[in-house]
């Protein structure tokens, strides 16, 4: 069993790295401050993301809930909550790097040429993702879902690693090119060869496998539909809109390259070849059907009998004040603390932008 660090400055090197944007991993340290003292011994994460707070709840011995809409952050919950002891050991990695006599399809390289990798890389992709599903020639069970979960974010992490501004939002492959001044480059990464970089995530993601003694679970599904089960403890970091966008963050839209690589045999069915990046169709779930405002009335009610816990930014829509008097309907005893937060790639960072932990009881 591994234990809590001696120091919470350490949670953001324990936790397992990533790249994705929205992550909380390097405020741990704040929120962990910030709900150690919480009676709650049961919790649920409702937009789990890549599971870095799911990963500290574990480490502070809580029974953890994992859930996240997107199948490939699913994968994060299943390798680090729900699984507590398979890891990818050399053999494993091995198989998946390496081109092992099967006949591998092209559907990356054929499809995704000149948008987010160059061919030799997108070639690469076909043939890790051929290997990620032939596991099933090695390992069957509980034992083929862990493993498959723990290649998927080694392999998720490596392609951030290769992405400008680390998203698919836009056929942007130009500028890894482009022989220009740039704040956002990390050239170190982006020419460092893919299965370099999936050996160094597969090999660290194995470090961070460990039991609390506890049932986690990992589940996938619209926030709206989940039901209390009697949780102590509900924490919440949902999209929210910017004062300066029109709409919340997209993560489906930011993410689909990761929500193909997980569905590659049907990939090609579910993608909108209309589109110069190559984004796959979407249906809304019922949390984008809604208002936030009328999403974060539905939660309140529904875990009421709950500590609910909101990350947030603010200036946002709505604003800190309106979730307060929501939450205010529920819950009589609210606090909210608030830090300066810097974000590498917003433009107006140090602006007045804060990270806000809205914690009800």
């Amino acid at each position: 069993m591994k234990r809590f660090p001696e120091h919470p400055n350490d949670l953001p090197r324990l936790v397992p790295s990533t790249r994705y944007q929205g992550s909380k991993r390097q405020i741990l340290p704040w929120l962990y401050e910030n709900l150690k003292n919480l009676e709650f011994h049961t919790v649920l994460d409702g937009f789990g993301g890549t599971g870095s707070v799911s990963y500290t709840f574990k480490l502070m011995g809580k029974k953890v809930t994992f859930n996240d809409v997107l199948k490939s952050n699913y994968q994060s919950g299943i390798a680090f909550i729900k699984n507590n002891s398979i890891k990818l050991d050399q053999p494993d990695i091995k198989f998946l790097i390496t081109e092992n006599g099967f006949k591998y399809p092209s559907f990356i390289q054929d499809t995704f040429k000149d948008i987010y990798y160059f061919d030799y890389e997108n070639k690469w992709l076909d043939i890790i993702s051929f290997n990620i599903n032939m596991l099933s020639t090695l390992y069957s069970g509980n034992t083929l879902k862990n493993k498959k979960a723990l290649a998927y974010h080694a392999l998720f992490q490596s392609c951030l690693c290769k992405r400008p501004f680390n998203l698919f939002h836009r056929k942007n492959l130009y500028l890894r090119e482009a022989h220009v001044e740039r704040s956002f480059s990390n050239k170190k990464m982006w020419d460092t060869d893919f299965s370099t970089l999936f050996i160094k995530f597969a090999q660290e993601a194995s470090q961070k496998i460990f039991s609390n003694g506890k049932k986690n679970k990992a589940i996938c599904k619209d926030i709206m539909k989940i039901k209390n089960e009697n949780f102590d403890l509900v924490y919440l970091d949902p999209p929210y809109t910017r004062t300066i966008d029109k709409y919340p963050k997209d993560y489906y839209s930011l993410y689909h390259f990761f929500e193909g690589l997980i569905d590659y045999e049907r990939w090609p069915s579910r993608i909108d070849l209309s589109k110069k990046n190559r984004c796959l169709r979407k249906k809304r779930n019922e949390w984008e059907k809604n208002s936030l405002k009328d999403n974060f009335k539905h939660l309140f009610e529904e875990f009421q009998d709950s500590i609910i816990a909101i990350s947030y930014g603010s200036p946002g829509t709505p604003s800190i004040q309106e979730i307060k008097e929501l939450l205010s309907q529920y819950k009589s005893d609210i606090s909210i603390i608030q830090k300066d937060y810097y974000y590498k790639l917003y433009h107006k960072n140090g602006n007045g932008m804060y990270e806000v932990l809205i914690i009800g009881k």
